[in-house]
């Protein structure tokens, strides 16, 4: 990287980093815990949801995730065909259900977070023609779907849990979907990079597949932020926009530190028509 001081690109990553350091700050001493609860959310209607998922599953959470991620594409869904990846307690399948979507059709890897999702849905009177559930591993699984099946592809909480970013916008982008909408975890760090870690796999907020020989730990990447985008270009799909999460009306931030601070985003994105 060029140190020279007058270079605008080392310029904007300083900036970038320093309002990163400015809301954290904020946060911790002024937003988190202030104001009062939200008001009556989607999620509060499914309470199965609360409880059947230890995983990111608090009320205020999953209201708030419901706004960003399904009202706000609402369009995108509405009438679609859904594809939902690691789609866990199937509270995603749901709330793509209740938006109006044709179908939707989850992977999974883990079998009890299948079998979670199947009770829910019965439970909330979901008709079985409309749903669909799978347990694999994601990039497999994508491998033996045919294209055209799926017009919006949902990626909620599973692209920090992989290392294989491009192959798996590439397999994506092989099934022809018109929209992919993405919550992810990101790196704050300056430039085009992926942050490297491990997890362990027994936990079940985590990556739940390996490498072959059933290891005890996962590599993961946290992509930064343009680094997300030039993935997804590479791939033929056009970022639409980030959710802007500091003007959602927010007021009380505790289970929403992470978009407030920056590193989580949303982002909708669309197949560049070839």
């Amino acid at each position: 990287m060029d140190n020279n001081p007058a270079n605008p690109t080392l310029l904007h990553e300083i900036q970038e980093r320093v309002r990163f350091v400015n809301r954290q700050w904020w946060c911790q001493l002024v937003v988190k815990g202030k104001g009062n609860s939200l008001e009556h959310g989607f999620f509060d209607d499914y309470p199965r949801f609360f409880t059947t998922s230890k995983t990111a599953a608090k009320p205020e959470r999953l209201n708030r995730r419901y706004r960003a991620l399904i009202e706000s594409n609402a369009s995108m869904i509405a009438g679609q065909r859904i594809l939902d990846l690691a789609s866990h307690d199937g509270r995603w399948t749901l709330a793509a259900i209740k938006a109006g979507a044709a179908s939707v059709f989850g992977i999974e890897a883990r079998t009890r977070l299948i079998e979670e999702a199947r009770n829910n849905l019965r439970e909330y009177g979901v008709p079985d023609h409309q749903i669909g559930f799978v347990q694999g591993d994601v990039l497999m699984e994508l491998d033996r779907m045919e294209p055209g099946r799926f017009d919006t592809v949902f990626c909620f909480g599973f692209l920090y849990h992989i290392i294989d970013h491009m192959p798996l916008f590439r397999k994506i982008a092989r099934l022809k979907p018109k929209n992919l909408i993405i919550d992810t975890a990101v790196s704050v760090r300056p430039a085009n990079i992926i942050e490297i870690r491990d997890e362990e796999i027994e936990n079940e907020s985590n990556g739940a597949v390996g490498e072959p020989g059933r290891p005890a730990r996962t590599v993961t990447g946290r992509p930064t932020k343009p680094a997300l985008e030039l993935m997804l270009r590479a791939a033929g799909f056009r970022p639409l926009g980030y959710y802007d999460w500091l003007h959602a009306g927010i007021e009380r931030w505790d289970d929403v530190a992470d978009y407030y601070i920056g590193t989580r985003v949303s982002l909708a994105a669309e197949a560049v028509q070839g």
